[in-house]
């Protein structure tokens, strides 16, 4: 009798890129099928046009989203997908535009992730399923790699956003070739996934020149979702210490004063007790907001 066991063998580990075209919904509908069709061949000639040529001949698995492709590489590969394909990729779309004209230029948003992915060798139905595969989509439909074509000119064809793996395994250790200052982290929260993952954008324009690729409104929402510091067992019950310091401050002030609770240290070395804290302000001493408290 043949021993049964939980465990089952592990797929193999594959690179996987997904692409979506922006605003396909707002294309006419007789224009679907077109472009549905040409999303494959913009993407090989991006390949073809950087010396890749070799790496989309031996795409492991890929197939149409409808809006979008898919492709599933070895990771080996990896390095190449975001140096030099990502820039290739903006390169050829502004090309597509210059050549071909349209309504207007096509934009696209790529992620970028590796992990196992079944892979029958034979491009299957069923080929690039796992984790992984559901990671990338995940990632593509995040808010903040949207925000990024949604803010900047017609001139950013493409923003990516790959996976912390794909950051720390390719990026950071130097096999992409790429500056790690070129790419930025942002939390991704869509639907039951969460996870980081890192922004990079070939050819920023508009208001992500501005104020960088992440918008203050997030960048704020990600600071308000930290947890507040913690109380240590010793301190516990004891109403944590207020600091005064200088807001807004009429006349001269002479040294710069700074104190805990409603007590007040000068630059000079003299404390002053009692000072009585009537608004969100401090009181500081030295100005014409009245006499100063007994000096002790």
């Amino acid at each position: 009798m043949e021993p049964k066991f939980q465990s089952v063998e592990l797929p193999p580990y594959r690179a996987i890129m997904v692409v979506d075209m922006k605003n396909f919904s707002g294309e006419k509908g007789r224009d679907h099928a077109r472009i549905t069709e040409s999303i494959p061949m913009i993407l090989r000639n991006a390949f073809n046009g950087c010396g890749c040529a070799q790496l989309w001949s031996e795409v492991r698995f890929h197939g149409t989203t409808g809006d979008g492709y898919f492709a599933g590489f070895d990771t080996r590969w990896t390095p190449l997908l975001l140096n030099p394909v990502l820039p290739a990729l903006q390169e050829e779309l502004e090309y597509q535009s210059q050549v071909y004209g349209g309504d207007g230029p096509i934009r696209m948003r790529v992620s970028l992730t590796v992990g196992p992915m079944t892979d029958s060798g034979r491009n299957s139905l069923s080929d690039g399923s796992g984790d992984t595969r559901i990671e990338a989509h995940r990632m593509l439909d995040d808010k903040a790699v949207r925000a990024v074509l949604a803010d900047s000119s017609s001139a950013t064809r493409v923003a990516a956003i790959v996976s912390e793996q794909v950051y720390r395994d390719i990026v950071l250790s130097g096999y992409s070739g790429d500056d790690p200052e070129l790419y930025v982290d942002v939390g991704v929260k869509v639907k039951t996934y969460e996870g980081k993952a890192y922004l990079r954008v070939p050819k920023p324009s508009g208001d992500i020149l501005r104020r960088g690729l992440t918008r203050r409104g997030d960048a704020a929402e990600a600071a308000g979702d930290a947890a507040p510091p913690t109380v240590a067992e010793g301190e516990r019950g004891r109403a944590a210490p207020s600091y005064v310091g200088v807001e807004t401050a009429q006349g001269s002030v002479g040294t710069v004063v700074t104190g805990e609770g409603n007590t007040v240290n000068s630059g000079g070395g003299n404390q002053f007790n009692g000072v009585e804290i009537t608004s969100p302000g401090p009181t500081v001493l030295g100005t014409n907001r009245g006499p100063a408290p007994s000096e002790e």
